[in-house]
């Protein structure tokens, strides 16, 4: 007799739970302020693909991307800062590379973006 049921070979649940998830990365400003960097590789992936397509395509400045990024208040926060551009741009590729260590950068998984 035939077995006209499928093999299911994974399911989403426990692939859910085998994928590690970093906490958020905090950055402290002066005065005791915080800020959170929410991981944008947690967002539902189509709105994920959508923000990532918006960056490219449309060339936004890293202040425009942060307004999406950040909540408003973490946002303000970190203007409020005035921090210099140095500092600004060594800040946005550690909070990238701190995402991107648990799955790689966006389009590619962990074993391509490490070879």
């Amino acid at each position: 007799m035939a077995n006209d049921k499928p093999t299911i070979h994974l399911s989403l649940s426990a692939l859910e739970a085998e994928v590690s998830k970093p906490e958020a990365f905090v950055l402290a400003l002066s005065g005791g302020k915080r800020i959170t960097f929410p991981d944008l590789f947690d967002m539902p992936a189509d709105e994920a693909n959508e923000f990532f397509k918006d960056l490219e395509q449309t060339g936004q400045n890293d202040f425009s991307f942060l307004e999406k990024w950040l909540a408003p208040k973490d946002f303000e926060a970190y203007k409020a800062e005035k921090i210099p551009l140095r500092v600004h741009a060594a800040l946005i590729q550690r909070v990238m590379d701190y995402y991107e260590q648990t799955v790689g950068k966006p389009g590619e998984g962990r074993a391509s973006a490490s070879s």
